[in-house]
């Protein structure tokens, strides 16, 4: 029984190591500002699970029938789309505070599982 608990916390400890390495490689290629701008709303915009905010091409429009000035509009679509990347970015940090958090959780509970099961 306690060979398949020590497998079973060594298994969910990788899978959580895992994932914590990819969202920490994720969130640090996004919020290192490699990524155009452009590329990361869009990139937002496809993983946000609402989807209700427009593509960028929809925003250019939308900002077009307010404002005439190119640069203004320019101007007032890179704003929209850094406020919701910056919003975006936020919910990655606290996801990944997340993951962590399980994964130390899972760490402490396999430890606590096998120094029961073992009774020396």
């Amino acid at each position: 029984m306690e060979i398949i608990c020590v497998i079973a916390g060594i298994a969910i400890g990788m899978a959580a190591f895992v994932l914590l390495i990819q969202t920490a490689v994720r969130n640090g290629i996004r919020m290192s500002g490699l990524i155009d701008w452009r590329t990361q709303y869009e990139l937002e915009r496809i993983d946000d699970a609402d989807g209700g905010k427009p593509t960028l091409h929809e925003l250019y429009e939308i900002t077009a029938k307010t404002d005439s000035a190119p640069d203004a509009i320019e101007r007032n679509v890179r704003a929209k789309a850094l406020d919701y990347i910056e919003s975006r970015n936020s919910i990655h940090v606290r996801n990944c505070w997340i993951v962590i958090g399980v994964a130390v959780g899972v760490c402490f509970l396999t430890m606590i599982i096998t120094l029961a099961s073992n009774p020396a």
